[in-house]
Protein backbone atom coordinates (compact mmCIF):
# COMPACT_ATOMS: atom_id res chain seq x y z
CA UNK A 1 0.00 0.00 0.00
CA UNK A 2 1.26 3.76 -1.01
CA UNK A 3 3.89 2.92 -3.31
CA UNK A 4 3.70 6.03 -4.43
CA UNK A 5 2.38 9.19 -2.40
CA UNK A 6 2.91 11.74 -5.28
CA UNK A 7 -0.52 11.97 -7.17
CA UNK A 8 -1.84 10.21 -9.43
CA UNK A 9 -3.81 12.95 -11.53
CA UNK A 10 -6.07 11.78 -13.66
CA UNK A 11 -7.57 14.56 -16.59
CA UNK A 12 -11.27 14.21 -14.86
CA UNK A 13 -10.30 13.48 -11.23
CA UNK A 14 -13.17 12.06 -9.64
CA UNK A 15 -14.38 8.85 -7.45
CA UNK A 16 -12.04 6.34 -8.26
CA UNK A 17 -13.40 3.54 -7.28
CA UNK A 18 -10.51 1.83 -5.58
CA UNK A 19 -10.66 3.99 -2.06
CA UNK A 20 -8.67 7.21 -3.40
CA UNK A 21 -8.29 9.97 -5.26
CA UNK A 22 -4.78 12.34 -6.03
CA UNK A 23 -5.51 16.08 -4.95
CA UNK A 24 -4.33 18.27 -7.57
CA UNK A 25 -2.25 20.42 -5.19
CA UNK A 26 0.42 17.40 -4.17
CA UNK A 27 -0.68 16.83 -0.82
CA UNK A 28 -1.95 13.39 -0.95
CA UNK A 29 -5.51 11.90 -1.58
CA UNK A 30 -9.49 12.13 -0.44
CA UNK A 31 -10.39 8.81 0.72
CA UNK A 32 -13.74 7.57 -0.67
CA UNK A 33 -14.70 5.29 2.38
CA UNK A 34 -15.58 7.73 5.39
CA UNK A 35 -15.41 7.30 9.03
CA UNK A 36 -18.06 7.30 11.57
CA UNK A 37 -17.12 10.96 12.84
CA UNK A 38 -17.90 11.88 8.73
CA UNK A 39 -20.84 9.98 8.86
CA UNK A 40 -21.82 11.50 12.23
CA UNK A 41 -21.81 15.12 10.47
CA UNK A 42 -23.27 14.10 7.39
CA UNK A 43 -26.14 13.00 9.51
CA UNK A 44 -26.93 15.94 11.66
CA UNK A 45 -25.99 18.40 8.60
CA UNK A 46 -29.06 17.09 6.97
CA UNK A 47 -31.56 17.65 9.90
CA UNK A 48 -30.52 21.01 11.62
CA UNK A 49 -32.05 22.93 9.05
CA UNK A 50 -29.13 25.63 10.05
CA UNK A 51 -25.71 26.23 7.83
CA UNK A 52 -22.58 24.08 8.26
CA UNK A 53 -19.41 23.95 7.11
CA UNK A 54 -16.90 21.39 5.81
CA UNK A 55 -13.03 22.62 6.12
CA UNK A 56 -10.95 20.76 3.52
CA UNK A 57 -14.05 19.60 1.31
CA UNK A 58 -11.49 17.74 -1.91
CA UNK A 59 -14.09 16.26 -4.18
CA UNK A 60 -16.84 16.47 -2.39
CA UNK A 61 -17.19 12.78 -0.41
CA UNK A 62 -18.91 14.10 2.39
CA UNK A 63 -20.65 17.42 1.29
CA UNK A 64 -22.28 15.96 -1.22
CA UNK A 65 -24.07 13.72 0.63
CA UNK A 66 -24.62 15.96 3.48
CA UNK A 67 -26.44 18.17 0.88
CA UNK A 68 -28.74 15.41 -0.60
CA UNK A 69 -29.98 15.12 3.17
CA UNK A 70 -30.91 18.56 3.24
CA UNK A 71 -27.90 20.38 4.52
CA UNK A 72 -27.41 24.08 4.07
CA UNK A 73 -23.62 23.45 3.37
CA UNK A 74 -20.47 25.74 2.75
CA UNK A 75 -17.75 23.38 1.37
CA UNK A 76 -13.88 24.85 1.73
CA UNK A 77 -10.66 23.49 0.62
CA UNK A 78 -7.26 25.00 -0.46
CA UNK A 79 -7.39 24.34 -3.97
CA UNK A 80 -10.05 26.48 -5.76
CA UNK A 81 -10.06 23.26 -8.67
CA UNK A 82 -10.96 20.61 -6.42
CA UNK A 83 -14.13 22.68 -5.36
CA UNK A 84 -15.07 23.64 -9.30
CA UNK A 85 -14.96 19.36 -9.63
CA UNK A 86 -17.04 19.09 -6.72
CA UNK A 87 -19.49 21.24 -7.60
CA UNK A 88 -19.57 19.91 -11.15
CA UNK A 89 -20.51 16.35 -9.35
CA UNK A 90 -24.03 17.96 -7.34
CA UNK A 91 -27.62 17.58 -8.83
CA UNK A 92 -28.40 21.02 -10.22
CA UNK A 93 -31.72 21.33 -7.58
CA UNK A 94 -29.15 21.14 -4.55
CA UNK A 95 -26.73 23.92 -5.95
CA UNK A 96 -28.67 26.53 -4.08
CA UNK A 97 -27.85 24.83 -0.48
CA UNK A 98 -24.20 24.84 -1.43
CA UNK A 99 -21.55 28.09 -0.99
CA UNK A 100 -17.88 27.59 -2.41
CA UNK A 101 -15.07 28.93 -0.36
CA UNK A 102 -11.24 28.21 -1.32
CA UNK A 103 -9.02 29.36 0.82
CA UNK A 104 -6.22 28.01 3.46
CA UNK A 105 -6.56 27.38 7.46
CA UNK A 106 -5.39 29.41 9.69
CA UNK A 107 -5.70 32.20 7.41
CA UNK A 108 -9.62 31.73 6.11
CA UNK A 109 -12.10 33.32 8.02
CA UNK A 110 -15.97 32.67 8.17
CA UNK A 111 -18.79 34.70 10.01
CA UNK A 112 -18.57 34.12 13.72
CA UNK A 113 -21.62 32.23 15.37
CA UNK A 114 -23.02 31.00 12.67
CA UNK A 115 -22.67 27.21 11.98
CA UNK A 116 -24.51 24.62 13.46
CA UNK A 117 -21.59 22.20 12.65
CA UNK A 118 -17.92 22.18 11.17
CA UNK A 119 -16.24 18.67 9.32
CA UNK A 120 -12.68 18.65 9.62
CA UNK A 121 -11.68 15.51 8.53
CA UNK A 122 -7.75 14.65 7.48
CA UNK A 123 -6.74 18.49 7.20
CA UNK A 124 -5.08 19.36 10.22
CA UNK A 125 -1.56 16.88 10.30
CA UNK A 126 -0.74 18.68 7.64
CA UNK A 127 -0.53 22.23 9.88
CA UNK A 128 2.31 23.13 12.54
CA UNK A 129 1.64 23.11 16.18
CA UNK A 130 0.76 26.90 16.03
CA UNK A 131 -1.62 26.19 12.77
CA UNK A 132 -3.67 23.56 14.73
CA UNK A 133 -3.92 25.84 17.84
CA UNK A 134 -5.53 28.75 15.82
CA UNK A 135 -7.10 26.94 13.14
CA UNK A 136 -9.43 25.44 16.03
CA UNK A 137 -9.74 28.38 17.92
CA UNK A 138 -10.96 29.86 14.92
CA UNK A 139 -13.32 27.14 14.20
CA UNK A 140 -15.10 27.68 17.76
CA UNK A 141 -15.30 31.02 17.09
CA UNK A 142 -17.46 30.00 13.57
CA UNK A 143 -19.33 27.54 15.66
CA UNK A 144 -23.11 28.71 16.87
CA UNK A 145 -23.65 27.89 20.30
CA UNK A 146 -24.32 24.52 20.67
CA UNK A 147 -22.77 23.93 17.79
CA UNK A 148 -20.74 20.49 16.69
CA UNK A 149 -17.12 20.33 15.65
CA UNK A 150 -15.76 17.32 13.90
CA UNK A 151 -12.13 16.28 13.83
CA UNK A 152 -10.05 13.97 12.43
CA UNK A 153 -6.88 13.37 11.63
CA UNK A 154 -3.57 10.96 11.05
CA UNK A 155 -1.80 9.05 13.74
CA UNK A 156 1.33 7.53 14.16
CA UNK A 157 -0.01 3.79 14.17
CA UNK A 158 -1.34 3.82 10.32
CA UNK A 159 0.71 3.90 7.66
CA UNK A 160 3.35 6.64 9.35
CA UNK A 161 4.50 3.49 11.77
CA UNK A 162 8.00 4.45 11.37
CA UNK A 163 7.40 7.25 13.83
CA UNK A 164 5.71 5.37 16.58
CA UNK A 165 9.16 5.49 18.43
CA UNK A 166 9.44 9.21 18.36
CA UNK A 167 5.98 9.96 19.12
CA UNK A 168 5.30 7.65 22.35
CA UNK A 169 8.28 9.18 23.60
CA UNK A 170 7.95 12.77 22.85
CA UNK A 171 4.69 12.08 24.26
CA UNK A 172 5.79 10.68 27.42
CA UNK A 173 8.11 13.60 28.15
CA UNK A 174 5.45 16.25 27.86
CA UNK A 175 6.09 17.39 23.95
CA UNK A 176 3.33 19.53 23.38
CA UNK A 177 3.59 17.68 19.13
CA UNK A 178 5.24 14.58 19.53
CA UNK A 179 4.11 13.74 16.12
CA UNK A 180 5.97 16.54 13.94
CA UNK A 181 7.81 14.58 11.05
CA UNK A 182 10.58 15.65 8.31
CA UNK A 183 11.70 13.30 5.29
CA UNK A 184 8.38 11.37 5.40
CA UNK A 185 9.96 8.46 3.34
CA UNK A 186 11.54 7.87 6.97
CA UNK A 187 8.10 6.88 8.45
CA UNK A 188 5.93 4.94 6.15
CA UNK A 189 5.24 1.49 7.19
CA UNK A 190 6.83 0.39 3.76
CA UNK A 191 9.76 1.78 2.75
CA UNK A 192 9.93 4.32 -0.41
CA UNK A 193 12.49 3.55 -2.87
CA UNK A 194 12.65 7.93 -3.61
CA UNK A 195 12.10 10.33 -1.19
CA UNK A 196 8.24 11.82 -0.47
CA UNK A 197 8.90 15.74 -1.96
CA UNK A 198 5.33 17.09 -0.91
CA UNK A 199 3.87 17.34 2.01
CA UNK A 200 7.01 18.73 3.42
CA UNK A 201 6.39 17.39 7.06
CA UNK A 202 3.33 15.77 8.90
CA UNK A 203 1.94 16.51 12.51
CA UNK A 204 0.66 13.12 13.71
CA UNK A 205 -1.72 13.36 16.69
CA UNK A 206 -4.00 11.01 18.50
CA UNK A 207 -7.40 11.42 20.54
CA UNK A 208 -5.38 13.00 23.36
CA UNK A 209 -3.83 15.70 21.49
CA UNK A 210 -7.45 16.50 19.21
CA UNK A 211 -8.77 16.85 22.78
CA UNK A 212 -6.47 18.58 24.48
CA UNK A 213 -6.87 21.13 21.24
CA UNK A 214 -10.55 21.58 21.59
CA UNK A 215 -10.62 22.06 25.22
CA UNK A 216 -8.11 24.97 25.14
CA UNK A 217 -10.28 26.34 22.61
CA UNK A 218 -13.05 26.61 24.77
CA UNK A 219 -15.12 23.42 23.56
CA UNK A 220 -16.56 20.51 25.35
CA UNK A 221 -15.17 17.21 23.98
CA UNK A 222 -18.01 14.60 23.98
CA UNK A 223 -16.38 11.52 21.84
CA UNK A 224 -12.65 11.11 21.61
CA UNK A 225 -11.29 7.76 20.02
CA UNK A 226 -9.16 5.96 17.26
CA UNK A 227 -10.78 5.38 13.94
CA UNK A 228 -9.88 1.86 12.55
CA UNK A 229 -9.41 2.11 8.75
CA UNK A 230 -9.17 -1.50 6.91
CA UNK A 231 -8.90 0.25 3.69
CA UNK A 232 -5.57 1.69 4.43
CA UNK A 233 -4.46 -2.08 3.73
CA UNK A 234 -1.02 -3.00 4.94
CA UNK A 235 -0.63 -7.19 5.46
CA UNK A 236 -1.70 -6.98 9.25
CA UNK A 237 0.51 -3.75 10.13
CA UNK A 238 -2.73 -2.15 10.91
CA UNK A 239 -4.44 -2.10 14.14
CA UNK A 240 -7.35 -0.52 14.32
CA UNK A 241 -5.87 3.39 15.53
CA UNK A 242 -4.85 4.55 11.89
CA UNK A 243 -6.55 7.79 12.52
CA UNK A 244 -7.88 9.83 15.40
CA UNK A 245 -11.13 11.51 15.43
CA UNK A 246 -13.28 14.01 17.76
CA UNK A 247 -16.87 15.66 18.73
CA UNK A 248 -16.90 18.82 20.54
CA UNK A 249 -19.72 21.36 21.22
CA UNK A 250 -19.28 24.90 21.75
CA UNK A 251 -21.21 25.39 25.30
CA UNK A 252 -24.57 27.30 25.36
Amino acid sequence: YYPDLRPRVRATPGWSGNGMVATLNGTGFMFERRDRFADAFIEYAGSVGRPVLEIGAAYGVSTIPALERGAIITASDLDPRHLEILQGKVRPDLLPRLTLKPGKLPDIDFPLNHYAAILCSRVLHFLTGEEVDASVRNMARWLAPGGRLYLIADCPYGIWRGAIPKFEAGKASGERWPGFIVGLHNFLATPQAKPIEQPPYMNLMDPDILARTCREAGLEVLDAAFIPRPDFGGQGRMDGRENAGVLAVKPG
